[in-house]
Formats: C-alpha cells, structure tokens, sequence
C-alpha cells in the first residue's frame, strides 16, 4: 500500500515506515482471508451470540415480572387482613 502523503511503498504495514503516517484502506483488511467454513464458523458464533443476549433479556424480563407478581399478592393478601381499603 502507498502512503498518501510521502508516496512510499509500504508491504503489508499499518504505518508508513518513513512518515509515520497511519495507512489505511476500506476496501483492504491486514488480516488472514479466512475460509468459507471459517467465515461460517464466525456467522454462527455471531448469532449465537445474539440470541444469547436476547434470552437473556427475556429471563431478566419475565423475572422481574415473576418477583413483581409475587409482592403484588403479598401485599394484596396482607392488607387486604388488615382491613385497610
């Protein structure tokens, strides 16, 4: 990749290795190509992930509702005893 700035050729480097200038490209990655599997591999793991997060919310949610639920009786039942509309 050339450097915008001093023209200089550099490999397959982040920074120019004259200027210093940081190099970067949308359409390049420094990284490894991966695979097709590998590439399936990380989809999956992705959402995956997602719905990992999603069920977690859902269990916080129903929970809460579970726990409110319960102190909703007990105190509907406890002073509902006492007499106190």
């Amino acid at each position: 990749m050339k450097c915008p700035k001093c023209l200089t050729e550099n490999e397959q480097r982040s920074v120019c290795k004259k200027c210093g200038m940081f190099l970067y490209n949308t359409n390049y990655r420094n990284g490894p190509k991966l695979t097709a599997e590998q590439l399936k591999k990380r989809e999956r793991a992705q959402i995956l992930g997602f719905f990992k997060k999603v069920g977690r919310f859902i269990w916080i949610a129903l929970g809460i509702l579970l726990i409110s639920f319960w102190v909703f009786i007990l105190l509907y039942f406890l002073f509902r005893s006492i007499g106190w509309r």
